[in-house]
């Protein structure tokens, strides 16, 4: 009998052993973004900060009047937790799976009758400096606003357009409907990064290193309150670092006129992000290009782009020409900027 007891003893504590050793620790600074839509995609989130403490068989955290207690399988593929708010006594219950870099996504619904869709970053395991690298980890939660790390590996929030011309475009420049056409240096330009492409209200240019990104696109006459795909875009793709700092310097027009003299000396652009017929040199209306020194004046224009879609009076503002005009140009014959429409500028 004695023998037996202690074989059944054995087999219990090496079981408990092995259950201990199968542990793994779920602990750090979590970010949980949070919206009201239940479609898949992160959409007008709401973020919070919490520190998490315990394993993946139950962790917990609290921030603000709430408390979150949930527990991950013992793979830590799928997550389940709970957040309890101690001041209204809602619940929310989460359910998701762990995406190819760490973080979870999934989706929520709470007692009140609520749902959405929710995605959980540690912020130690995710270190992304642009829009791309966050989609080609599979960390994409849909467009939005996400956290990045700025050349000093500060953290920086960007606008990341996931979704359109094959995702991944991080925003680095804003011209909003109420700033003056007269923009001589890029370095007028604030240090504020932009999270609304609908409604910008900064006049924002990402100051840093560009060699990380190869691909650029300009959305110009971008109504206010609308995205702007139906706005005037231009791409280009495998442009070097160069070439990128010159359609960032396109933004300034004394920038423009010294770093790009001639027409030509602009970086050429597609009209069609899948059409490379559309290719055009200089970004410019090819008839342009026969303009000499009288007739083409690098000071009127602002942007990359000049006079591709039909009309005249089309490009990012009016520089020198109209200085006190607002916003971007409206892309119509003729017709002055009037501080109804937007720019903005996307590399990748």
């Amino acid at each position: 009998m004695n023998i037996l007891w202690t074989s059944l003893s054995l087999t219990i504590l090496s079981g408990t052993v092995h259950a201990e050793q199968i542990k793994t620790r779920f602990e750090g600074v979590y970010n949980l973004k949070i919206d009201h839509e239940h479609n898949g995609a992160l959409f007008n989130e709401v973020a919070t900060d919490y520190v998490f403490q315990g394993f993946n068989s139950h962790f917990i955290a609290t921030s603000n009047n709430k408390i979150v207690s949930g527990s991950t399988s013992d793979n830590g593929v799928s997550i389940q937790f709970e957040i309890s708010k101690l001041n209204t006594g809602q619940n929310q219950y989460f359910s998701g799976h762990k995406t190819s870099n760490g973080g979870y996504q999934g989706s929520w619904h709470s007692d009140d009758g609520s749902s959405g869709d929710w995605g959980l970053v540690n912020y130690k395991q995710q270190v992304f400096t642009t829009c791309k690298q966050i989609l080609d980890s599979g960390a994409s939660i849909g467009d939005g606003v996400y956290e990045l790390v700025d050349d000093n590996n500060d953290p920086m929030s960007a606008y990341c357009d996931m979704t359109s011309n094959g995702g991944g475009w991080t925003l680095v420049g804003s011209y909003p409907n109420t700033a003056p056409g007269g923009i001589k240096r890029i370095s007028e330009y604030g240090q504020i990064p932009e999270t609304n492409p609908s409604g910008p209200t900064q006049l924002w240019m990402y100051p840093g290193t560009l060699a990380k990104f190869s691909d650029a696109k300009e959305q110009i006459a971008c109504n206010v309150g609308e995205l702007c795909d139906t706005g005037k875009q231009v791409f280009a793709d495998n442009l070097t670092a160069h070439e990128l700092e010159l359609v960032r310097y396109s933004w300034g027009y004394l920038d423009r006129g010294e770093y790009m003299p001639k027409l030509v000396d602009v970086p050429s652009c597609r009209t069609d992000y899948n059409d490379a017929t559309t290719l055009r040199t200089g970004c410019v209306n090819p008839a342009y290009l026969e303009w000499n020194d009288t007739v083409y004046r690098s000071t009127y224009q602002i942007g990359w782009q000049i006079d591709l879609y039909g009309t005249t009076h089309c490009w990012v503002a009016r520089g020198e020409y109209k200085s006190g005009g607002l916003g971007s140009t409206r892309c119509a014959t003729n017709a002055e900027p009037n501080g109804t429409t937007f720019a903005l500028l996307w590399m990748r």
